[in-house]
C-alpha cells in the first residue's frame, strides 16, 4: 500500500515529507481493532509553521499550502507507523481545527482542500465524514491542524507469478 500512495502522489506531483516525531507525551499513530487514529498534524514545514490566523484577507493560495501541508504530514506519519500486514482500507473522519479570527465562519471551505486532496490520494476510499472547527490559536500559531481516523485491512502479499 505505501508504494501505491507514493505512486499516486508522484502522479500528483506530490512528495510524502519526513514522518513527523510527536513533540509531547503522545503516540503520533494508535491503531487498535482494526482503526488508526492519527494525532493533530499542524501546517508545519519543516521548523517552519504556516502561520494562522485566517481571516478574510488570507490568500487561497496559504490556505491550500496549510491544508495539503497537513494532509501530507499525516499521511507520512500514517504509512511510517502501521506494519507491513496491515493496507489503509478507507479514511473514516477527518477533523480540522481553524486558527481563526473571531467573525471568521468559512472553517468548511478551509478544510476542503485537505478533504479533495485524501480523495485525490485514495480514490473513493478517501472520502469521509468531516468536522471543521474554529479555535483561538493552535501549536506554533499554526494555521490548521487535522487529526485522521483511517480504517485499516490486513495486507495481502503479492507473490508473484510464474
Amino acid at each position: 500500500m505505501t508504494t501505491n500512495i507514493v505512486g499516486r502522489l508522484a502522479q500528483l506531483g506530490l512528495t510524502l515529507p519526513p514522518s513527523p516525531s510527536p513533540r509531547g507525551a503522545y503516540e503520533a499513530v494508535v491503531i487498535h481493532d482494526g482503526i488508526a487514529y492519527v494525532s493533530g498534524q499542524v501546517s508545519r514545514v519543516g521548523d517552519d509553521i504556516i502561520a494562522g490566523p485566517v481571516d478574510h484577507d488570507t490568500p487561497p493560495e496559504v490556505i491550500r499550502h496549510a491544508a495539503r501541508t497537513c494532509v501530507l504530514r499525516a499521511v507520512s506519519v500514517l504509512v511510517a507507523t502501521l506494519p507491513a500486514t496491515l493496507a489503509i482500507e478507507r479514511i473514516l473522519f477527518l477533523r480540522g481545527f481553524v486558527n481563526a479570527v473571531p467573525d471568521f465562519a468559512n472553517h468548511s471551505q478551509v478544510l476542503d482542500e485537505a478533504s479533495a486532496l485524501l480523495h485525490d490520494i485514495f480514490g473513493e476510499s478517501g472520502r469521509h465524514a468531516r468536522s471543521a472547527l474554529g479555535v483561538a490559536s493552535l501549536p506554533g500559531v499554526g494555521l490548521l491542524e487535522i487529526e485522521l481516523t483511517v480504517a485499516l485491512t490486513s495486507a495481502t502479499p503479492t507473490t508473484p507469478t510464474t
